[in-house]
């Protein structure tokens, strides 16, 4: 029946390890993702090798790299693992066990989209769950080469769009809005902040933004102005918090103010003419870019605007 004698030693764990592997490019997320140790996972990668008198994956700066082999038995791969789950029904099958997918975002994200996708995992009943990882100021670049994050959620546009290993797509725009307690504007008459009214203002802000003086501040630079910065938080509610008890200012997102709680005697004024929209992008790994995991997480992700 087996025409090489190597193939008695493969079992079916051994061929799930190889189609992971090509899907994820990461040992350690293949052990994650089946819920075995890694020891596990580069003896199943052994007995391949041993198998198929082949390297199969070559580890690179990026992950590992499927060798011409690889790529060429990985439909027969894929078809056995069908083969046994059309055998044993779709509740027998592998694929079954609770899939992880971890994305790093901003806050910004967690509190607009994050329910959204939630709330369509749960009404298609996916046995998915999701790992959040807060973005800080730069791109977890080698994370999301490697497999250990799946898509990152970043403000754009801009500044991931250069790396050539790096898929990305907008899904989501938005305005800011000035929320304050600054004294100085007759919000019965004026429903904008003028320029230099928002510059006179202490400011809080949420971080990490994308650079050191982030969006905001890099437009007051390119127009010769500057503002005072009393505090940075971890949080837009910490900064809506500081904000009820002592006059400041906050930049806040448009599209966050029904879900926050708001103080009454704030005001919620249009930013000065000329202020700064941003983009929310995600970031996927080219490598990647058609695995079904991508392709499915890509969906979701966007259709939570």
């Amino acid at each position: 029946m087996l025409c090489n004698s190597h193939l008695k030693q493969l079992d079916l764990q051994d061929i799930v390890v190889f189609l992971n592997l090509m899907e994820c490019r990461s040992a350690k997320r293949t052990a994650e993702l089946m819920n075995v140790s890694q020891p596990t996972v580069s003896y199943c990668l052994k007995k391949l090798r041993e198998c198929f008198d082949d390297a199969l994956f070559i580890p690179t700066d990026g992950g590992m790299n499927p060798s011409k082999k690889a790529e060429r038995i990985t439909p027969y791969m894929r078809m056995t693992v069908d083969s046994i789950n059309q055998c044993v029904g779709s509740e027998g099958s592998i694929y079954s066990e609770q899939k992880v997918w971890r994305i790093c975002a901003p806050e910004y994200f967690e509190l607009l989209s994050l329910p959204h996708i939630l709330s369509a995992i749960n009404q298609n009943g996916l046995n998915t769950s999701l790992e959040m990882q807060r973005l800080e100021q730069d791109l977890p670049l080698e994370k999301l080469l490697v497999g250990d994050i799946d898509i990152a959620i970043g403000f754009g546009p801009g500044y991931h769009q250069m790396h050539p290993n790096l898929e990305w797509m907008s899904f989501l725009s938005d305005e800011f809005c000035c929320l304050t307690t600054y004294q100085g504007t007759d919000t019965a008459t004026q429903n904008r902040m003028d320029i230099n009214h928002f510059c006179a203002s202490p400011h809080v802000f949420p971080t990490p933004w994308i650079s050191d003086t982030n969006m905001v501040d890099g437009w007051l630079d390119k127009i010769g102005k500057k503002r005072t910065i009393l505090a940075k938080t971890n949080s837009y509610q910490s900064c809506i918090n500081i904000i009820d008890q002592i006059p400041a200012t906050l930049s806040l997102p448009r599209k966050l103010v029904p879900l926050l709680n708001i103080p009454k005697h704030a005001s919620i004024l249009d930013p000065p003419l000329g202020f700064p929209n941003f983009t929310l992008d995600m970031v996927w790994s080219k490598g990647r870019a058609d695995s079904p995991d991508i392709q499915a997480l890509k969906a979701l992700i966007g259709s939570s605007k």
